[in-house]
């Protein structure tokens, strides 16, 4: 119970620990450090069926003896820690040679997490195992809260993303119908200066003129802003490829991304079928395009 009360730990299951040391007496001595109510102990009698054992196990903590037959336990850290599954767990190196400062430095230079020499103290044994396996947990928690974050962090960006989405799809809406409105505005406004007289129609010719530039400059204005949100680099990296582009020919390059079809565009640039297609045809030969090449795809390809 003592032990129990130091070790503050979630010991709702066991917490399994690997003993790896070809000398059956001290891995008889491990297993009687290690409270038998709070560990499950696994054994390995050299550093090939530690980092097997390791691989089926995958146990919290493991103390690793140095000199052994077929394989050391150096060599057994270096396969450990080369290994995605297993490369996180803590190792307690156990050495009653390799004692030097020289060995201590090799050892943690070689992936070990902590150095024991022998002959063991249980309690020194406990509380080295003890303190990995917090170390483990709080690196697991560290993990799981980094993911959380993320996860948390790519749904605000998701969500976003989402709302930009929507934002643009309706500005684009808008513009259509701005346009359908202030265009049937403007030919009421023609009628009507059939019924004035010539004062008040130079005047309703430059009430037309002015709000056929400033709503023209507001629906693009607006359009723009949410459209850069989607493709905050587009605009950018079209005119550093091509500088030469016009204002009407980098908005045709928008409606293309957006895969707006002839009639949307036609609704928004007041121009016919025909002059779009000339105009999507001076497009492919700034481009380069061949005849036979997709503008909407080249144009897709563009960031």
């Amino acid at each position: 119970m003592e032990c129990k009360n130091r070790f503050k730990m979630d010991t709702t299951h066991k917490f399994k620990v690997l003993l790896v040391d070809d000398e059956p007496q001290n891995i008889k001595n491990l297993f009687e450090a290690l409270n038998p109510e709070i560990y499950r102990a696994f054994v390995a009698s050299n550093g090939k069926s530690a980092v097997e054992q390791t691989l089926k196990h995958l146990p919290d903590a493991i103390i690793m003896d140095w000199d052994m037959p077929e394989m050391d336990g150096m060599e057994a850290i270096k396969i450990i820690r080369a290994s995605d599954d297993i490369k996180d767990i803590p190792i307690i190196v156990a050495t009653g040679k390799m004692t030097s400062v020289e060995n201590l430095r090799t050892a943690l230079e070689t992936g070990a997490n902590d150095f024991i020499r022998k002959p063991y103290d249980p309690i020194e044994i406990e509380a080295r195992v003890n303190s990995m396996i917090r170390l483990r947990l709080e690196q697991q928690k560290i993990v799981r809260l980094e993911k959380e974050i993320i996860q948390h962090k790519l749904e605000e960006v998701t969500h976003e993303m989402e709302i930009d989405h929507r934002a643009l799809t309706a500005s684009k809406i808008r513009l259509i119908y701005n346009n359908k409105n202030i265009e049937l505005l403007i030919k009421e406004l023609q009628n009507l200066g059939e019924l004035v007289d010539t004062a008040d129609e130079k005047k309703l010719v430059n009430i037309i003129s002015s709000l056929k530039v400033n709503t023209a400059t507001l629906n693009w204005e607006e359009f723009e802003n949410h459209f850069e949100k989607v493709h905050p680099s587009f605009f950018t990296n079209l005119h550093k490829r091509f500088p030469s582009l016009s204002n009407n020919e980098t908005e045709l390059c928008a409606f293309l991304k957006l895969d707006m079809t002839t009639n949307e565009m036609i609704a928004i640039t007041k121009k016919n079928d025909n002059t779009l297609k000339k105009a999507r045809q001076r497009l492919k030969k700034k481009f380069g395009l061949n005849s036979d090449d997709s503008l909407y795809n080249f144009i897709k390809e563009i960031d």
